[in-house]
Protein backbone atom coordinates (compact mmCIF):
# COMPACT_ATOMS: atom_id res chain seq x y z
CA UNK A 1 0.00 0.00 0.00
CA UNK A 2 1.29 3.01 -1.07
CA UNK A 3 1.48 6.04 1.96
CA UNK A 4 1.27 9.39 1.69
CA UNK A 5 2.58 12.34 4.50
CA UNK A 6 0.31 15.00 4.23
CA UNK A 7 2.54 18.02 4.51
CA UNK A 8 3.48 21.16 3.22
CA UNK A 9 6.95 19.96 2.41
CA UNK A 10 5.97 17.32 0.56
CA UNK A 11 7.03 17.25 -3.39
CA UNK A 12 3.68 15.10 -3.99
CA UNK A 13 0.98 17.83 -4.68
CA UNK A 14 -1.75 15.39 -2.88
CA UNK A 15 0.06 15.72 -0.36
CA UNK A 16 1.16 19.84 -0.52
CA UNK A 17 -2.25 20.57 -1.00
CA UNK A 18 -3.94 18.95 2.10
CA UNK A 19 -1.22 20.29 4.16
CA UNK A 20 -2.82 23.13 6.59
CA UNK A 21 -0.19 24.98 4.88
CA UNK A 22 -1.72 25.14 1.33
CA UNK A 23 -3.18 28.19 -0.54
CA UNK A 24 -6.14 26.69 -0.59
CA UNK A 25 -8.97 30.05 0.26
CA UNK A 26 -11.88 29.15 2.02
CA UNK A 27 -14.16 31.66 3.80
CA UNK A 28 -15.98 31.27 7.50
CA UNK A 29 -17.50 33.20 9.83
CA UNK A 30 -17.42 36.50 7.64
CA UNK A 31 -13.24 35.94 7.00
CA UNK A 32 -11.78 34.71 3.88
CA UNK A 33 -8.39 32.86 4.82
CA UNK A 34 -5.43 32.19 2.61
CA UNK A 35 -5.15 28.45 4.03
CA UNK A 36 -6.10 26.59 7.48
CA UNK A 37 -3.07 27.76 9.39
CA UNK A 38 -3.93 31.58 9.44
CA UNK A 39 -7.03 31.09 11.75
CA UNK A 40 -6.13 27.66 13.30
CA UNK A 41 -2.85 30.50 14.74
CA UNK A 42 -4.93 33.40 14.41
CA UNK A 43 -7.08 32.55 16.96
CA UNK A 44 -4.54 31.56 19.60
CA UNK A 45 -4.20 35.62 20.25
CA UNK A 46 -6.39 37.49 22.25
CA UNK A 47 -6.19 41.13 20.87
CA UNK A 48 -8.37 41.47 17.49
CA UNK A 49 -6.20 43.43 15.30
CA UNK A 50 -3.28 41.13 15.55
CA UNK A 51 -5.53 38.40 15.59
CA UNK A 52 -6.59 39.40 12.38
CA UNK A 53 -3.90 40.29 10.78
CA UNK A 54 -2.51 36.48 11.53
CA UNK A 55 -6.04 35.17 9.56
CA UNK A 56 -4.72 37.32 6.26
CA UNK A 57 -1.16 35.87 6.49
CA UNK A 58 -0.22 32.83 4.40
CA UNK A 59 0.67 29.30 6.02
CA UNK A 60 4.70 29.11 7.21
CA UNK A 61 4.18 32.91 7.92
CA UNK A 62 0.93 32.16 10.43
CA UNK A 63 2.88 29.01 11.87
CA UNK A 64 6.00 30.72 12.92
CA UNK A 65 3.69 33.18 15.01
CA UNK A 66 1.28 30.06 16.59
CA UNK A 67 4.31 28.13 17.19
CA UNK A 68 5.57 30.78 19.38
CA UNK A 69 2.21 30.81 21.37
CA UNK A 70 2.05 27.08 21.51
CA UNK A 71 5.54 26.51 23.04
CA UNK A 72 4.43 29.47 25.65
CA UNK A 73 1.87 27.70 26.93
CA UNK A 74 3.38 25.68 30.15
CA UNK A 75 1.17 22.56 32.09
CA UNK A 76 -1.60 23.45 34.67
CA UNK A 77 -1.99 27.22 32.66
CA UNK A 78 -4.83 27.80 31.77
CA UNK A 79 -5.08 29.20 27.39
CA UNK A 80 -7.93 30.71 25.52
CA UNK A 81 -8.06 30.90 21.90
CA UNK A 82 -10.46 33.88 20.75
CA UNK A 83 -13.78 33.62 17.98
CA UNK A 84 -16.70 35.19 17.36
CA UNK A 85 -16.39 37.32 20.14
CA UNK A 86 -15.88 34.24 22.45
CA UNK A 87 -13.08 33.17 24.98
CA UNK A 88 -12.75 28.81 24.40
CA UNK A 89 -10.64 27.28 26.73
CA UNK A 90 -7.41 26.10 24.94
CA UNK A 91 -7.65 22.39 23.75
CA UNK A 92 -11.20 22.08 24.94
CA UNK A 93 -13.84 20.21 22.79
CA UNK A 94 -15.07 23.73 21.80
CA UNK A 95 -11.51 24.44 20.20
CA UNK A 96 -10.84 21.50 18.56
CA UNK A 97 -14.79 21.44 16.88
CA UNK A 98 -13.41 24.94 15.39
CA UNK A 99 -10.18 23.59 13.98
CA UNK A 100 -12.87 20.78 12.44
CA UNK A 101 -14.89 23.33 11.16
CA UNK A 102 -12.10 25.39 9.67
CA UNK A 103 -10.36 22.47 8.04
CA UNK A 104 -14.39 20.97 6.66
CA UNK A 105 -14.25 23.97 4.87
CA UNK A 106 -11.27 24.29 3.34
CA UNK A 107 -12.07 20.89 2.10
CA UNK A 108 -15.84 22.03 1.08
CA UNK A 109 -15.15 24.78 -0.15
CA UNK A 110 -11.78 23.90 -2.82
CA UNK A 111 -12.89 20.99 -5.74
CA UNK A 112 -8.80 20.50 -5.74
CA UNK A 113 -8.68 19.99 -2.30
CA UNK A 114 -11.66 17.12 -2.54
CA UNK A 115 -10.02 15.82 -6.05
CA UNK A 116 -6.80 15.07 -3.66
CA UNK A 117 -8.69 13.59 -0.85
CA UNK A 118 -10.43 11.41 -3.37
CA UNK A 119 -7.15 10.38 -4.90
CA UNK A 120 -5.85 9.28 -1.51
CA UNK A 121 -8.62 6.48 -1.23
CA UNK A 122 -6.15 3.35 -2.14
CA UNK A 123 -3.52 5.41 0.24
CA UNK A 124 -2.61 5.60 3.88
CA UNK A 125 -1.92 9.09 4.87
CA UNK A 126 -0.24 10.03 8.22
CA UNK A 127 1.44 13.81 9.15
CA UNK A 128 4.87 13.21 9.96
CA UNK A 129 6.79 16.61 10.46
CA UNK A 130 9.19 15.76 13.26
CA UNK A 131 8.14 15.22 17.04
CA UNK A 132 4.79 16.91 17.60
CA UNK A 133 4.85 19.90 21.04
CA UNK A 134 2.74 18.28 23.98
CA UNK A 135 0.65 21.50 23.81
CA UNK A 136 -0.36 21.05 20.00
CA UNK A 137 -3.88 22.31 19.26
CA UNK A 138 -4.06 19.70 16.21
CA UNK A 139 -2.36 16.45 16.98
CA UNK A 140 -1.68 13.99 14.02
CA UNK A 141 -4.11 11.33 15.02
CA UNK A 142 -7.13 14.08 14.97
CA UNK A 143 -5.85 15.43 11.72
CA UNK A 144 -5.88 12.79 9.77
CA UNK A 145 -9.17 11.69 11.43
CA UNK A 146 -10.85 14.75 9.77
CA UNK A 147 -9.40 14.12 6.99
CA UNK A 148 -10.33 10.10 6.65
CA UNK A 149 -13.89 11.11 7.51
CA UNK A 150 -13.77 14.31 4.55
CA UNK A 151 -12.47 11.74 2.76
CA UNK A 152 -15.21 9.23 3.74
CA UNK A 153 -17.96 11.54 2.67
CA UNK A 154 -16.59 12.49 -0.52
CA UNK A 155 -16.44 8.86 -1.52
CA UNK A 156 -20.29 8.32 -0.45
CA UNK A 157 -20.74 11.18 -2.64
CA UNK A 158 -19.39 10.83 -5.23
CA UNK A 159 -21.30 7.01 -5.67
CA UNK A 160 -24.30 8.38 -5.00
CA UNK A 161 -27.27 7.60 -7.65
Amino acid sequence: MKTINITSGSKDPIAYILSNLAHTPFSYGGYTFKCVEAPLQGIKIENKVERERVFAMDGLSALKIGRKITRAVKDGEERFVYWEGKKIPYNSQDHRLLIVSFIGEKVRQNPEVQKALIETKDKFIYHDVGPEHPKTSLPEKLFIEILLAKRKILLKLKNLK
